[in-house]
């Protein structure tokens, strides 16, 4: 399945074990049972949404599968980052179970990064593993969430504290979708559209700049566009490096600061991308605490913010509400933590923290405000 540009051609994320596509369309529920059906040609289908997507798109998308002949139901869980837990994912376990279900079937994920993250725990789960597709319905999920195996759920020690890579079958992005997201929810998803724009160079933070605005008042080839930017991005790296052992880690710039700010919240007062886009700030003042970018990178990533309405300031913490969760991150290593730093577009880098380092830098950072 191409896009519906006719301009613009899949993505294949191949970990040398596993070889996907992720593909866009601009289609309706029979367009995208198509597509599944074509990536998982046999076996019971399992759709799992939130409240909020399922009201939207379940029933329709349950319906195409039938209409194909395949036998399909939907599941659902409540809406918001709060149902990321294993209480969850154990309540979908239950009723997965109360019908037969074997390894030849199939989990898919219709929704944004959190029914990502934990329908695709859920696949990786039931009996060690069966088979799942990615329909991201969201900005993050499609640039970056649906695409590349991560699955898992937040613990109350931090943010994806259990979890498994687990690749599905194909992440169809479902870009008619985008219609129906709030304001807030779009300009929270433009942030890993930030965030890829930053790693891989100067001509993405252009193409962005390019389609920014259009892409805010929903044009259907502008949000095509800003959600290639990730996702092409994200498919290249984790072919390279599928366990962030290395190149994939750049993926976390802005999120270990974000999921801070996320714990500090209670998870929900923040969007996730939210939290990313104010992260990404701190990420580059870091930068130019260590010396190794100047204020021009600061002020760069502001104004990217700023112009697609995200944070350009994290919310006021304590130095220990700032600490405590980035040092139980999975990122660290021993008393270091791993923070990717930015010194300018296509110049992110990894550098190990202690703690001391990020007190300091917290402390001299609420003296100046």
């Amino acid at each position: 399945m191409t896009s519906s540009t006719g301009t613009e051609k899949n993505y294949f994320v191949d970990t040398g074990t596993v070889r996907y596509p992720v593909s866009f369309t601009h289609g309706d529920a029979k367009d995208v049972a198509a597509a599944i059906v074509e990536s998982v040609p046999d076996g019971r289908i399992v759709v799992i949404s939130d409240a909020t997507v399922a009201a939207l798109y379940q029933a329709d998308l349950v319906a195409a599968l039938q209409g194909m002949e395949r036998s399909a139901r939907g599941l659902t869980f409540s809406a918001g980052e709060a149902s990321k837990r294993i209480e969850t994912v154990s309540s979908l376990w239950a009723q997965i179970f109360e019908d037969d279900i074997d390894r030849g079937d199939c989990i898919v994920a219709l929704g944004g990064g959190v029914t990502g993250d934990l329908a695709g725990f859920v696949a990786a789960t039931v009996m060690r593993g069966i088979r799942f597709v990615q329909v991201p319905t969201t900005m993050l999920a499609m640039s970056d969430a649906a695409i590349g195996g991560k699955t898992g759920v937040n613990l109350p020690a931090g943010k994806n504290l259990a979890g498994a890579f687990y690749q599905p079958e194909a992440v169809i992005c479902w870009v008619s979708t985008l219609q129906t997201l709030s304001e807030r929810e779009l300009i929270s998803g433009m942030a890993e559209v930030v965030k890829s724009a930053l790693i891989d160079g100067d001509d993405a933070v252009e193409t962005l700049q390019s389609v920014a605005a259009d892409a805010l008042k929903k044009d259907p080839i502008a949000l095509e566009a800003a959600a290639r930017i990730g996702a092409g991005l994200k498919a290249r790296i984790v072919s390279e490096d599928v366990l962030e052992r290395g190149l994939r880690s750049l993926l976390n710039l802005g999120h270990t600061f974000g999921h801070a700010i996320e714990h500090a919240g209670g998870y929900g007062v923040w969007t996730h991308g939210e939290a990313v886009a104010a992260g990404m700030v701190l990420a580059a003042e870091f930068s130019v605490e260590v010396g190794e970018a100047d204020s021009s990178v600061v002020d760069m990533v502001r104004a990217t913010n700023a112009a697609l309405g995200l944070p350009v300031e994290p919310p006021p913490m304590s130095v220990d509400e700032w600490l405590e969760p980035m040092f139980r991150d999975k990122k660290r290593d021993g008393d270091q933590v791993k923070l990717i730093l930015c010194a300018g577009p296509g110049r992110c880098f990894g550098r190990l923290t202690d703690w001391d380092e990020l007190r300091g830098f917290f402390e001299r950072r609420r003296s100046a405000v």
